[in-house]
């Protein structure tokens, strides 16, 4: 009795939500400007999460203020190239100017990054521009505005293997929120989501070369500044000594950076699963499972006729290739049609020939 008071119970809840949910989905279509905001708040909110947890980890982890720059790690993408064109104007002066070098940084993150947004608006997708700069213009504020005292609340000390990690943790996490909504970070990334839509393959790899080129470039141009300038080495007083630790701590800091660029990538690689590939075997005594997967999901599938060697009977081969994302929902698809279908995945390192990759708006 109890059981079917509370079966009742539960399927007038359940109508309930559905008139709700339908009220709210007629209403918002007789509200388009409305139902914009509510499409894209989520997104927006994203980006600017997304850009604070980047900038919060460059300015506590990687590049401190109250840091010498000689124990800064050197971040990726555009980040990193500003950081390599800061160097660069540090040439033309004779002494340190953190403060300085903060602004400069902030603005030359918005300023690299304009081509490249450009270059998404023609290349990629309206939507997908508009949301990498916001994630940009966000970026670039919080690094100038953080107050230090906030970026001190973790303070690892001297352990820079835990700030490396800790960086490339929150910059990995940074960049896969803003893939996942279907947007970017803006800078190299850009590049690398484009490069990998076209190879069908992982945008972590592409991300850590071109933040090695930037790490070597960097120290190239502190090691130069040093030499002309030994008297910005922290505590060198003008001396040779101080300035060839200087260089030395710098080259070191370099290689911590590696591991940063590295477990950054890999972060982006575990959560953003787009360009990830895997191959299914399915085998199967429903014929009509290989119609039902190809109209259920954007790709096609090889059959196969075979014979079980047990039981001898005629089994269909499927094989089929899907973005790893996809892997639960068709193997959902193929066991609601064939409970007793047998399935293996294989993931795969790249895919040549024709797959179909939703594009980005």
């Amino acid at each position: 009795m109890r059981r079917s008071f509370l079966v009742e119970k539960f399927s007038i809840m359940k109508k309930e939500q559905n008139k709700l949910q339908n009220n709210v989905k007629y209403f918002l279509l007789d509200h388009p400007k409305i139902k914009f905001i509510y499409d894209n708040l989520g997104y927006f909110l994203c980006m600017i999460i997304s850009a604070f947890i980047f900038a919060y980890g460059f300015r506590a982890f990687t590049a401190r203020v109250s840091d010498p720059v000689s124990m800064h790690l050197i971040s990726g993408g555009a980040s990193g190239i500003s950081q390599v064109v800061v160097r660069i104007v540090s040439l033309f002066r004779s002494e340190n100017n953190p403060e300085l070098d903060k602004t400069l940084q902030s603005i030359l993150y918005f300023v690299i990054n304009v081509p490249i947004i450009l270059f998404a608006w023609f290349k990629i997708g309206k939507k997908f521009t508009f949301y990498t700069l916001v994630n940009v213009a966000f970026v670039s504020i919080f690094i100038d505005i953080i107050p230090e005292d906030f970026c001190t609340i973790i303070d690892f000390g001297t352990d820079v293997i835990a700030r490396a990690l800790f960086a490339g943790i929150l910059t990995g996490i940074h960049s896969s929120l803003a893939f996942v909504i279907g947007a970017s970070t803006g800078g190299v990334d850009v590049i690398a989501m484009y490069i990998a839509d076209k190879k069908s393959t992982s945008t972590g790899k592409f991300s850590l070369f071109i933040n090695v080129v930037t790490i070597f470039t960097y120290i190239f141009f502190t090691v130069i500044d040093y030499v002309i300038y030994p008297n910005k080495a922290d505590g060198a007083n003008g001396t040779n000594d101080a300035a060839k630790a200087a260089i030395t701590s710098v080259i070191t800091m370099g290689l911590y950076t590696t591991i940063y660029s590295f477990t950054s990538s890999k972060i982006l690689d575990v959560i953003y699963k787009k360009n990830h590939k895997t191959q299914l075997q399915i085998i199967t005594s429903n014929k009509d499972l290989p119609l039902i997967l190809i109209h259920s999901f954007p790709h096609a599938a090889t059959k196969l006729e075979g014979k079980g060697a047990y039981s001898d009977k005629e089994l269909t081969v499927i094989y089929m290739v899907v973005s790893s994302g996809e892997v639960k929902n068709v193997v959902a698809v193929s066991k609601k049609n064939d409970k007793n279908c047998f399935i293996s995945a294989t993931n795969l390192e790249a895919v040549y020939g024709r797959f179909y990759i939703k594009p980005h708006n």
